[in-house]
């Protein structure tokens, strides 16, 4: 019988870092103390410009893989947590719920739930579901409850689910490669499987820049042209005009590559991402938006604009 202790590590500290030991054995780490630590949090906030977070839970407690029980106990928990540590501090911290997407109805009570909670601006769910995708029809309920309740969606893959990842388990590929790529599945399979159409309101983000999405907008829109299957759901609508209507944060480590997907989709639908407090992401956010030529109103939008328009606004 499976059991919602068998799914949550226990934290052991070392200095500055900590490690995460899983009851299958597993020892997910170091992890820095940023991850538990408020107070940490904080300061690195304050020493890398970052004013307000929206904290959302680690992709490594995505619940999709138990049963819609234990997997709707494991999301409350979560969220409770959240969103307890974003009431100590409503002006620095936010909150993104995390649900078990793999249970409809359960899905569903936790929005239901959370809805009436301004701390909540939005879900972060993984990039597929346990091997499935978002546009299968099971799924809809949630995203008209999400869309009904104004709370966007973040997609941000898990690695140790990504596709291919069988092939990916040297040299860090299963994050390097696997993480976009499967980010890249997930928007493929929104645009064409027709979400943007069905839920017209329902804002999507996608991380680390979209993955390899934007740079394959000319093979879609050619395929679209020659292959009536991909018209399907989207008859009337090119496919990089509707990634023009996702969302997408900064996280491509290159100027050059922010710039192309601006050039695609345009300034006002990207936002910051730190992915912090992980060693892949960005220690100064600010400083590398800040390096990259954009009239002063685009600078403002990504900085902060954008993702005020993007989240469900606060009270």
């Amino acid at each position: 019988m499976a059991r919602l202790y068998d799914n949550i590590p226990l934290i052991d500290r070392n200095d500055d870092h900590m490690f995460f030991r899983y009851p299958s054995g597993v020892v997910n780490g170091p992890v820095p103390l940023g991850m538990v630590s408020v107070d940490r949090r904080l300061a690195d906030m304050t020493a890398s410009g970052v004013t307000h977070q929206v904290l959302s839970a680690r992709p490594q407690v995505f619940p999709y893989d138990l049963p819609g029980d234990l997997g709707g106990q494991l999301a409350r928990l979560l969220n409770e947590s959240m969103v307890n540590v974003a009431a100590t501090d409503p002006d620095a911290f936010s909150v993104m719920i995390s649900l078990p997407v793999q249970a409809v109805d359960t899905s569903l009570a936790e929005i239901t739930r959370w809805a009436p909670n301004r701390l909540v601006r939005g879900v972060m769910i993984d990039s597929n579901i346990a091997g499935r995708n978002h546009a299968d029809p099971e799924f809809d309920p949630i995203w008209r409850a999400l869309e009904q309740a104004d709370l966007p969606v973040l997609v941000h893959p898990y690695q140790a689910d990504v596709v291919g990842k069988e092939r990916l388990k040297d040299h860090y590929l299963f994050n390097l490669i696997g993480n976009p790529a499967d980010t890249t599945i997930a928007i493929g399979n929104v645009v064409f499987g027709g979400l943007l159409q069905k839920f017209p309101t329902l804002r999507w983000c996608f991380v680390h820049g979209g993955g390899v999405a934007p740079f394959l907008a000319g093979r879609w829109d050619h395929g679209w042209s020659q292959r009536a299957v991909t018209r399907q759901n989207i008859p009337d609508q090119l496919p990089s005009e509707l990634l023009g209507q996702l969302w997408f944060d900064c996280l491509v480590h290159r100027p050059a590559a922010l710039g192309f997907l601006a050039d695609l989709v345009g300034w006002e639908r990207i936002m910051v991402g730190t992915d912090y407090p992980f060693d892949m992401g960005m220690t100064d956010p600010v400083g590398f938006i800040n390096s990259i030529p954009m009239t002063a109103g685009q600078r403002e939008a990504v900085l902060f604009g954008n993702a005020e328009r993007y989240l469900r606004p606060r009270v």
